[in-house]
């Protein structure tokens, strides 16, 4: 269940900071435009409450993936 909230989290950044460097693109690079911390700021509080601590655990590794996912797809 967690794995899945940690890939759907990761996503969601993904999607989340692409979708504001499209439509705002004067907004400073950090944290708005940056894949690790949009995803990062956007799912600490839910995680947080949803699993407790290990929820800093949890989307410290979103925001891993969701870089990676960023890497792979800008390679393609």
């Amino acid at each position: 269940m967690i794995l899945l909230q940690i890939l759907g989290l990761a996503s969601l950044g993904h999607l989340a900071a692409d979708a504001v460097q499209t439509l705002s693109p004067e907004l400073p690079q950090k944290p708005f435009q940056c894949n690790m911390c949009m995803t990062f700021w956007l799912g600490i509080a839910p995680m947080i409450y949803l699993h407790g601590y290990n929820g800093l655990f949890a989307t410290a590794i979103a925001s891993v993936a969701s870089e990676l996912i960023y890497r792979i797809i800008d390679r393609l």
